[in-house]
């Protein structure tokens, strides 16, 4: 048998090899494969200027935040609306307030301010896991 004939067997086996581990793989479109970085953060709070706080995402994939909430240390949760995704190198302002939802801006609806000098903002992923924290 010549060589071509062992290649083209090798490639051959190497298709189905590959094809057999994309069937077996059970991962959804929000998972990231290995190696991606995900990197949301909270980079700041602001309670003066229309108490916000300012989640970045400096990763490398898309992140989707259903199922996501922001926290404070009196157990206000504010709940990211189903399907919001942030982009690479993009920003979102959570704000306490009332407003109308955008791609940069969010709004918890609350008629006064929610946060206190000294508390902590939590964000938590779908799983309840803690991705960032920041002290006011």
């Amino acid at each position: 048998m010549s060589n071509w004939k062992f290649v083209q067997i090798g490639l051959i086996l190497s298709a189905l090899l590959v094809g057999t581990v994309a069937a077996e793989d059970d991962s959804s479109p929000g998972d990231l494969p290995p190696g991606f970085d995900v990197a949301v953060t909270i980079i700041d709070v602001n309670l003066i200027e229309g108490e916000w706080v300012e989640i970045a995402n400096s990763g490398m994939a898309v992140q989707d935040f259903t199922f996501w909430e922001l926290i404070d240390e009196g157990n206000n949760t504010y709940e990211f609306p189903d399907g919001f995704v942030l982009v690479p190198e993009a920003k979102v302002k959570v704000h306490s307030r009332v407003g109308n939802d955008t791609a940069t801006d969010l709004y918890w609806g609350f008629e006064e301010s929610v946060w206190n000098e000294g508390e902590t903002a939590t964000l938590l992923d779908a799983s309840g896991e803690s991705i960032s924290e920041y002290s006011v």
